[in-house]
């Protein structure tokens, strides 16, 4: 029952709601050391809606044939309640835009840009959909999230400090956008879709992923080395990221997907407690 619901909440994109949330939340917190209420009522509800379109598109048959041949359950739930997501999905980026009313002009532009885009890389009316070009189906998802967040936190802060962290975010959406394409790798082939973890396996994307990630971490070090950041929330930060990543690479599992999505809104809400326990 317990997994059932879990699997439910996540064709529902909760779980991607909590990962882009868990972005926002980190930015913040590394660049202004609060909680972003105000971004967080943004920010979830709009990449809640818009994975949600990109799911249920705008009719039945428009519907992503990888996705139909990928996973069945969540096809099933998809044609069943249809209707009912695609109201759900426009109701939650009608939210976000009018919580982003009051927001930068470009803060509004990407709420309203993001429902569209993810319907234009994925449309079958081009020979060739972006979204099944290797490389760049996740520089696209990874791009559009940290270019939201930023928008979103770049108040008071300096140039550097946003290109730390930025450079931080974009180098771990990126390796989660590639595993998130490992449940769905045969079905993405079978399809034409072009997915790293189709081109050089599993094991590997893995083993990419775990290197971005200690990347990241160096990343993130160096950059509060210099001052941009706060030096032991950002160690802590990059090392919980890392430390997530392995803990799920190692757990058994036939689907990894929500688990991707939850590990990083866990690691930092995790790491952050740490912080205001020990007083960094």
């Amino acid at each position: 029952m317990i997994r059932s619901s879990f699997a439910v909440l996540g064709h529902l994109a909760i779980w991607v709601g909590f990962y882009v949330g868990g972005c926002v939340l980190l930015a913040s917190l590394l660049l202004h050391g609060r909680i972003p209420w105000g971004s967080l009522a943004i920010a979830v509800p709009v990449s809640i809606g818009t994975y949600l379109v990109d799911r249920v598109r705008l009719r039945p048959e428009a519907i992503d044939p990888s996705d139909q041949m990928a996973h069945q359950a969540r096809l099933d739930l998809l044609m069943k309640w249809g209707g009912s997501i695609r109201l759900l999905a426009f109701g939650l980026i009608g939210l976000a835009m009018a919580m982003a009313a009051d927001r930068s002009p470009w803060v509004l532009i990407a709420v309203v840009g993001a429902p569209i885009g993810v319907i234009l890389y994925s449309h079958r009316g081009f020979s060739r959909r972006p979204k099944d070009q290797v490389l760049f189906k996740n520089a696209c998802v990874s791009i559009s999230i940290v270019a939201l967040v930023m928008l979103l936190e770049c108040r008071d802060a300096s140039a550097g400090s946003l290109i730390a962290v930025a450079g931080f975010l974009l180098l771990h959406v990126f390796s989660d956008a590639m595993l998130c394409d490992v449940d769905d790798a045969e079905a993405d082939r079978r399809y034409g879709t072009v997915t790293i973890p189709g081109l050089i396996g599993t094991g590997r994307t893995w083993l990419l992923a775990i290197a971005l990630n200690a990347i990241a971490l160096v990343w993130i070090a160096s950059a509060a080395a210099l001052g941009l950041c706060p030096l032991g929330p950002s160690i802590l930060f990059g090392a919980f990221l890392l430390a997530a990543t392995v803990m799920v690479h190692a757990i058994p599992a036939n689907r990894t997907k929500d688990l991707i999505d939850l590990k990083l809104p866990l690691a930092v809400v995790l790491a952050w407690s740490l912080v205001v326990w020990i007083g960094l």
